[in-house]
């Protein structure tokens, strides 16, 4: 039985040229220079304390806190829903 070739199926070709792709990606990351991070932060920097991380005192409140107001914003939608609908596919083409 012969082994599928590249050109063979589709999903195998994606095999075939990633065989290529992902070499080429390994050679360029090779050749990047990573700049030095020794000396970039100053000594006024590396001596301070840490920050102190305080709980929240109260939740954040709520976008909608009104049951009505969402109620509302439903009611508008399933009415538009509804209009979308009643237009048919053949007007929005």
């Amino acid at each position: 039985m012969k082994s599928p070739s590249c050109r063979d199926h589709r999903a195998v070709s994606i095999v075939c040229h990633m065989r290529h792709t992902l070499p080429l990606l390994f050679v360029l990351a090779a050749c990047v220079d990573i700049p030095a991070l020794e000396g970039t932060i100053s000594d006024a920097a590396r001596d301070a304390p840490y920050p102190q991380i305080l709980p929240l005192q109260d939740p954040p409140a709520p976008l909608v806190d009104d049951d009505s107001i969402m109620a509302a914003r439903v009611a508008a939608l399933q009415r538009r829903a509804d209009r979308l609908r009643a237009t048919g596919s053949g007007a929005l083409q």
